[in-house]
């Protein structure tokens, strides 16, 4: 096997294993891992349109629609009309999408604690750094890798 697919098989295996614990732990607060990544970007910066969730999360418009009906459904954030546009719609956290907020940062403190046992703060500063090389690297479109 080629050294790549080696490194292709590892991140694979990795994240499928960290996503799998996280979604069954974010099902404590009653979200699953697709709606947490939603409410996340709308923690950072509430009342943006679904257009701009699915540019963020870069997903497909379906996926956010059904995510924030989900969302709508269990109370944790609401639909306004979007003030320039009739055709848009904003989306808020109401007071039950904010306090989840507190609950979740617990959650995915447990978890990554967990993850990165046995790591030491210079491990996990290097590890990031190299996840974000590989994430920068593969967003380039001309293969050429960066410095």
């Amino acid at each position: 096997m080629k050294p790549t697919s080696d490194v292709f098989a590892s991140i694979g295996t990795t994240v499928r294993a960290v996503r799998g614990r996280l979604d069954r732990s974010l099902q404590d607060a009653g979200l699953r891992l697709g709606q947490y990544q939603l409410l996340r970007l709308l923690w950072e910066e509430d009342g943006l349109t679904p257009r701009e969730l699915a540019e963020r999360l870069d997903v497909e418009m379906p996926t956010v629609t059904r995510t924030v009906q989900r969302l709508l459904r269990d109370g944790f954030v609401r639909r306004e009309a979007h003030p320039d546009d009739a055709r848009s719609v904003r989306i808020y956290l109401t007071d039950r999408g904010l306090e989840q907020r507190e609950r979740v940062s617990r959650i995915l403190e447990r978890e990554t604690e967990h993850a990165l046992s046995g790591f030491t703060q210079g491990d996990r500063q290097n590890l990031i750094a190299l996840m974000e090389r590989i994430a920068e690297n593969v967003r380039h479109d001309d293969g050429t890798p960066r410095a």
